[in-house]
C-alpha cells in the first residue's frame, strides 16, 4: 500500500511528510526545496483485538498505543509540479513517474491562500487553493494520456492483452483496463485513437487507479477558512490538517511536554516559556480532535482505498506467533481480500501451499475463497 503527497512547490507536503513519518527531509519557505522523492512509513489507527481479548499483545510490524494499533502504511513525498510539467517543466515527467506506484494521491494545498502556483509567498487570501488542485489532476491525466498514446501506436497489429501488459507500470490489470473502457466509452481498438479518445482513457485510469484526497493545509490560519470552502466545492474528499502544528506537537510529545496520541493533547510540563505556545496547540487539537493528520491517514487508507485490518497468527488458542509473540503482525489488505490473499501477502509460498485458514476467534474453517472481515484473527496452515 503506497500513496503519495504531492501538489505545487511550497504548500507543506514535505512538512505533512515529516510530520507522520517523523523523518527529517528538508524543509524551507521557497519552491522546489525536495528534489528527489522522500520515503517513509506512516501510521494508520484502528482498535486492536488485544482489548476484546484481555491480553497485552506484543506487536512487530505495528505498535500498539492504550488499545489502538497503528498499522504501518508506505508513503511518498515527491517534487512540488508546475503547470506544463508533462511537457518537461520543472522536474516534468521525472515527478510524474515517482507517481506510477501510488494507489492514491494526496493532493496537498494550501488552504491558507498564502502561496501562489509557482510556489511564491503572496498575500493570504489571494491565492485559490483549488486552482493548486486543479493543476495536479490536469498534468496525471496529462501525462497518463501520453504514456497511453505511445503504447497506443506500439499496439499496431498486437492484442489487447499486450496492450494492458505494457501499462501495468501505471497500474492497469486485465480488470482496469476492461472497466476504462467501459467508463470512457471506446472500442478495444487503442492503435484507432486519437489524442482526446486517449486523453478519456487516461482520465479513466486515474480515477480507478489513483484517487485524489484533497488535504486542506495550513488551516490553522485565519485566512484558511475561505479557502477550505472552496476546496470544499470539489469532488475530491476533503481533509482539513495543519502539517505545522502536528509536527510542533510531535516535538513537544518528543522533549516530555505533552501527551499526544495523534486526537488529543495533554500537559506534562508547566514550563511558563512554552505555556502560551502550547496552549495555542492543544486548543487547536481539541476544537478538531487533533491536527487532522491523523484523520487524513485514516481516511486515505480505511475510506478511499478501502483497506481492512487482519492478524495473522500460528496458535489459534492464544493469537500468538511460534515465539509467543501476542498478535505480533497488522496487515492492510483491500476490502474483498481472500484467506489466501493473507498467505500470499505473509509470504508467497504460503499461498502456494495453502490448505486452509482458522478463524480464531469462531475455531470455523475458512477456505481459500473465503473474504476476510476487518479485525479478523486468523491462522493460516499451508503444506510449505
Amino acid at each position: 500500500m503506497l500513496f503519495a503527497f504531492v501538489g505545487l512547490p511550497n504548500k507543506g507536503k514535505t512538512t505533512l511528510f515529516n510530520a507522520l513519518t517523523r523523518a527529517n527531509a528538508a524543509v524551507a519557505d521557497y519552491p522546489f526545496t525536495t528534489i528527489d522523492p522522500n520515503k517513509g512509513v506512516a501510521f494508520a489507527s484502528v482498535p486492536c483485538p488485544c482489548v476484546g481479548k484481555g491480553v497485552k499483545c506484543s506487536p512487530r510490524n505495528s505498535k500498539c498505543v492504550n488499545g489502538t494499533r497503528f498499522v504501518p502504511v508506505n508513503v511518498i513525498d515527491v517534487a512540488g509540479l508546475v503547470a506544463g510539467a508533462h511537457e518537461g517543466r520543472g522536474r516534468g515527467n521525472q515527478f510524474l513517474t515517482d507517481l506510477s506506484n501510488a494507489d492514491a494521491l494526496v493532493c496537498v494545498a494550501d488552504a491558507s491562500g498564502s502561496t501562489d502556483s509557482e510556489g511564491n509567498n503572496c498575500e493570504p487570501g489571494t491565492h485559490d487553493p483549488a486552482e493548486d488542485v486543479a493543476v495536479l489532476e490536469s498534468e496525471i491525466e496529462y501525462w497518463l494520456a501520453s504514456v497511453v498514446k505511445r503504447n497506443a501506436l506500439k499496439a499496431r497489429g498486437r492484442n489487447l492483452a499486450e496492450f494492458q501488459q505494457a501499462l501495468s507500470g501505471i497500474s492497469v490489470t486485465e480488470r482496469v483496463l476492461k472497466e476504462c473502457l467501459h467508463d470512457a466509452g471506446l472500442q478495444p481498438k487503442p492503435e484507432e485513437w486519437d489524442k482526446a479518445q486517449c486523453l478519456a482513457f487516461a482520465k479513466a485510469v486515474r480515477a480507478k487507479t489513483k484517487p485524489i484526497v484533497v488535504a486542506a493545509n495550513k488551516c490553522d490560519l485565519p485566512s484558511s477558512r475561505a479557502g477550505v470552502e472552496k476546496l470544499r466545492q470539489l469532488p475530491y474528499p476533503l481533509f482539513e490538517v495543519s502539517a505545522d502544528y502536528e509536527l510542533a506537537l510531535q516535538k513537544a510529545k518528543d522533549k516530555g511536554m505533552v501527551d499526544y496520541d495523534g486526537k488529543s493533547v495533554n500537559f506534562k510540563n508547566d514550563d511558563p516559556k512554552f505555556a502560551a505556545a502550547l496552549r495555542r496547540l492543544k486548543d487547536f487539537a481539541d476544537s478538531r480532535g487533533g491536527t487532522g493528520v491523523q484523520a487524513l491517514v485514516d481516511g486515505v487508507v480505511f475510506k478511499v482505498l478501502d483497506c481492512i485490518v487482519v492478524y495473522p497468527v500460528e496458535d489459534e488458542k492464544h493469537w500468538t506467533d511460534n515465539k509467543g509473540n501476542v498478535l505480533p503482525d497488522a496487515i492492510l489488505l483491500r476490502r474483498g481480500a481472500t484467506a489466501v490473499d493473507l498467505a500470499a501477502a505473509i509470504h508467497t509460498d504460503l499461498a502456494k501451499g495453502f490448505l486452509y485458514a482458522v478463524d480464531c476467534r469462531t475455531n470455523m474453517r475458512l477456505g481459500k475463497e473465503h473474504a476476510l472481515k476487518d479485525g479478523d484473527v486468523v491462522k493460516v496452515v499451508s503444506n510449505r
